[in-house]
């Protein structure tokens, strides 16, 4: 059994490129398969899988002319199974492919993008065709699997795979004393992310507004970068939190997994915003692979990353007086935070991508059937 993957990136940084390096990691070595990528992708030298650069550049506007590649672009391969890692825009050359070479197709979507096009011209035929192509569809929540089903109509079988976390990266031990007294040895919120509205971090800022009329034992720190920066900074100062907000910029690495393990709370409210969300929210199983806490937003996949009253506390979207209570109640109990966090770290082991990765090989055994 031969697998040709798809993707548009394997860098770690990104969402995408850390599913795609993730799971062509686990496969690596148990699996026969080769990665196609965008033949101007950076060359990263922990890729250690079967890698060919040959795919056409990415694009966002399928109405450039650089679409031709797309239609144009031919590939030899004896694989069994073609699997696009993602719905847009490889996935197309994947269906292309499987119809010309009669094999067996399966497309992943994600969030944004598996829903989004369906609303434009003339993407949605585009992305209708990927679906009723496929063999089967992937899909990392519930929310994502239900609204390709409510708007694209497609029969093709949609199954469930979470996104995987690496839980192993989060197990080390690590030395915490001076980044806490940097803090004041005050609590620790934390949200990892790009500074972009759908992130939410402005809902978390307006809630600690609020708590800060009562209390100031805590400190919130944002880790991400993006052009809505200088805003979040203003809505700092317009809340009386100068003193007790950071904007950390971006945090790979170890680092990342030190504030991970310094934070008292994750905190991370979404929202979708013109269908723009969060197909799962792979940061949630992180920060619970550290034994954190969470409080989430009720929007887009959140409620398969994080299981309401046993790893996290769920709050209406766009809502900063529920998540301001939620802070509240977890700065007030230890006991909570302990028990969520213990919930979650189970969670996240579930998670782990030697689970995940087993759930795409017992995928490829049953279409190869």
């Amino acid at each position: 059994m031969k697998i040709l993957i798809l993707s548009s990136t394997n860098n770690i940084k990104n969402g995408y490129g850390n599913v795609t390096h993730e799971l062509c990691s686990f496969l690596n070595g148990g699996i026969d398969f080769k990665l196609l990528l965008p033949k101007n992708e950076k060359r990263y030298d922990y890729t250690s899988y079967p890698t060919e650069y040959i795919l056409p550049e990415y694009i966002f506007d399928v109405k450039t002319p650089k679409i031709l590649e797309y239609i144009k672009f031919n590939y030899k391969t004896d694989a069994d199974i073609l699997h696009s890692l993602f719905e847009a825009p490889y996935a197309f050359i994947g269906a292309r492919l499987s119809r010309k070479l009669r094999k067996p197709f399966i497309v992943g979507t994600q969030g944004t993008y598996a829903i989004k096009p369906l609303f434009m011209w003339p993407e949605k035929y585009i992305l209708k065709y990927i679906y009723n192509t496929a063999k089967i569809i992937t899909a990392p929540s519930d929310f994502t699997r239900d609204n390709i089903i409510k708007f694209s109509k497609t029969k093709t079988p949609i199954e469930v795979i979470h996104n995987g976390v690496n839980f192993e990266r989060f197990q080390k031990l690590f030395d915490l004393t001076d980044l806490k007294l940097a803090y004041g040895n005050k609590k620790i919120l934390l949200t990892v992310g790009g500074l972009k509205s759908r992130k939410g971090q402005d809902i978390v800022i307006k809630a600690l507004g609020i708590l800060k009329k009562r209390r100031n034992d805590f400190h919130y720190l944002c880790i991400g970068s993006g052009k809505l920066l200088i805003g979040l900074e203003n809505l700092t100062s317009e809340n009386n939190l100068k003193e007790n907000v950071s904007f950390l910029g971006e945090v790979i690495g170890e680092n990342l997994v030190k504030y991970y393990k310094l934070c008292d709370i994750y905190v991370h409210t979404p929202r979708v915003v013109d269908w723009n969300f969060e197909g799962f929210g792979i940061v949630y199983l992180e920060a619970s692979a550290c034994r954190k806490p969470i409080i989430a937003a009720d929007a887009g996949g959140i409620r398969n990353a994080v299981i309401q009253g046993k790893t996290g506390l769920i709050v209406p979207e766009e809502d900063p007086v529920s998540t301001a209570r939620a802070i509240n109640k977890l700065l007030d109990s230890s006991d909570l935070r302990r028990e969520l966090g213990n919930n979650g770290w189970q969670y996240a082991k579930e998670n782990d991508w030697f689970v995940i990765g087993q759930k795409f090989i017992n995928l490829y055994k049953r279409t190869y059937e």
